[in-house]
């Protein structure tokens, strides 16, 4: 059983366009592996190139008439191993405004599904159904490896989130963030709605 492990904070300076942001690896895992992730990681939490990159979206086509404005009603998807159980899967990204702040959820379904084929803006049922799917929009994703005083409240990501899975060494990742882009989560996905936190990164500005 692998054990997160708390920084002794480790401080990282990455340069944005024209200013640095600062990022505190604060918990990890595999040490290396958050640090390397922490020096791809830009201002506000938003993966680098190099990252963001290694996985390929392709924009959805719904049938019906959907809404016009694609920042709160954007569907892409992807074939991607992102369980890295040795068999690619169909993983669709969607984002839905809440209270005008846009939130993004992952559905994933077998290679070969025809559940984007059968969906439609009027009736979304067959891509929600998955059971295998992170859905959290309102609510909340909770830093459990944090709460080392258990009479402290646990921290989580809140409300609205930031999902970006990428690949690093030929194996899949998601960095997972809120609105507030405090933390930011590596975390390996594991089936059904499971994760497994390998790393929890905290703006230092």
């Amino acid at each position: 059983m692998k054990v997160m492990k708390m920084g002794s904070v480790v401080t990282l300076l990455f340069p944005a366009l024209a200013t640095a942001a600062s990022v505190e690896l604060a918990v990890y895992v595999d040490k290396p592996f958050c640090e390397a992730v922490a020096r791809l990681t830009g201002d506000q939490f938003v993966l680098e190139s190099g990252l963001s990159r290694t996985v390929e979206w392709e924009p959805v086509e719904l049938k019906g008439e959907g809404p016009t404005v694609r920042r709160c009603s954007s569907l892409d998807k992807t074939i991607i191993d992102l369980d890295n159980d040795g068999q690619s899967e169909l993983v669709v990204k969607t984002t839905f405004c809440m209270k005008e702040d846009p939130s993004d959820s992952l559905y994933v379904f077998p290679a070969n599904s025809q559940a984007l084929e059968e969906a439609s803006w009027q009736d979304l049922s067959p891509l929600l159904a998955t059971h295998d799917k992170f859905e959290r929009t309102g609510g909340t994703y909770p830093l459990t490896a944090l709460r080392i005083d258990k009479s402290q409240p646990l921290l989580a990501l809140r409300t609205t989130f930031i999902l970006q899975p990428f690949l690093m060494d030929g194996r899949a990742y998601v960095g997972l963030t809120d609105a507030r882009r405090e933390w930011l989560v590596i975390a390996k996905y594991r089936g059904g709605e499971r994760f497994e936190d390998l790393c929890y990164l905290r703006s230092a500005n």
